[in-house]
């Protein structure tokens, strides 16, 4: 079974830039930085989260300061809403129910650890390089592929769930940045996993 589908959905990627350049302008302090506010202790400026959109009752890796409350948001938010970025959320919208949108921002240098995330997810790669990847592993945690997604507008639905993965950006200079969409259900005709 392949652990990556691509979807037939394809986004202006100029245009997801801009989007970008507004939420880090006007929402770059709500990335989560270090130790204290990134669940895998990571250094600052290595991987960051910012969190763009969570429905209520949702559950997942989240933090205080985006209305969470017991692991869970106490109520709907969405800081994407005035920008293309809640244009791409409608369109996935018409197959899969979103939980949460969130940006990595991945720093030169690091690694995201070897983990398993709750849901499936949709990626789609803001900026990146040849040398921002993907790892995907078998049971015994030996490399099973590598995936280096293109940042072209293009959408892949990830069984991030069922299979051990973790992301590295091994330019020395350059930071790669991913909108992440957690799915978490399939709505009739949906491309989903079996």
């Amino acid at each position: 079974m392949s652990n990556i589908k691509a979807l037939p959905f394809k986004f202006d990627i100029e245009k997801i830039k801009e989007a970008l350049n507004f939420i880090i302008n006007n929402y770059g302090d709500y990335f989560a930085k270090g130790a204290n506010n990134n669940p895998w202790g990571m250094e600052d400026n290595i991987l960051q989260t910012l969190n763009l959109m969570g429905v209520k009752g949702y559950s997942g890796r989240i933090r205080k300061k985006d209305y969470l409350e017991n692991g869970i948001f106490t109520k709907s938010f969405n800081k994407s809403k005035n920008t293309y970025i809640n244009e791409i959320l409608n369109t996935l919208s018409s197959m899969y129910t979103i939980g949460r949108i969130v940006i990595y921002k991945i720093g030169p240098n690091s690694i995201l650890p070897k983990h398993l995330d709750p849901y499936p997810k949709i990626l789609l790669p803001i900026i990146t390089n040849t040398n921002c990847t993907t790892f995907l592993y078998n049971d015994d945690e030996t490399i099973k592929s590598e995936l280096n997604l293109l940042a072209d507008g293009s959408t892949n639905l990830f069984n991030a769930s069922s299979v051990l993965h973790s992301v590295s950006n091994f330019d020395k200079v350059n930071t790669g940045y991913r909108m992440v969409f957690d799915v978490i259900d399939y709505k009739p005709g949906a491309i989903k996993f079996n």
